[in-house]
């Protein structure tokens, strides 16, 4: 036992006595912990795996919304607004939503409630075409007179879209 009090006692001495030496010239590094923690790189690349699901969610949602949207507008390619112009000639009008022009964020929220919040961007064209009767307002093209920005936002709560 004696042995090893010695031992301890020259160990905390060499310890002692040289690590202000080694310190001298050189420059004071941080460490971060989080860089080197695993448990906190796996909960990292988690949180961003469950991020990217969440996104692949909601653009299938909002796929599924646009889709909606076209098909019930008021004024859609089925329900056109068709009005008789002063000179005897026809106007028809409808609404589409441009799928090309479709985008989806999604990010986090700060709210416990709310984990997940999705913006929908899109474009809305009014397409028109004119023609002196009804029967070749049918057969005539349309050209977009009109494009309208659209942005909604949607919350994912209790593990939907909504």
């Amino acid at each position: 036992m004696n042995v090893i009090l010695k031992t301890a006692v020259i160990a905390a001495a060499i310890v002692m006595f040289a690590l202000p030496a080694l310190a001298e010239g050189t420059a004071s590094v941080k460490v971060s912990f989080v860089d080197i923690d695993p448990a906190a790189a796996q909960a990292k690349v988690l949180k961003t795996q469950a991020l990217a699901l969440k996104r692949l969610e909601f653009e299938q949602f909002a796929k599924t919304k646009v889709r909606q949207l076209n098909k019930n507008h008021i004024f859609s390619r089925s329900s056109m607004e068709i009005t008789k112009q002063s000179d005897g000639t026809y106007r028809a009008r409808y609404h589409q939503i441009d799928d090309a022009t479709m985008a989806v964020k999604v990010r986090r929220s700060q709210s416990g409630a709310i984990p997940y919040v999705g913006v929908l961007s899109y474009q809305e064209k009014i397409l028109e075409s004119t023609a002196s009767t009804l029967e070749q307002l049918d057969k005539g093209s349309f050209a977009v007179v009109k494009i309208i920005p659209n942005r909604h936002i949607f919350s994912y709560q209790k593990g939907s879209w909504k």
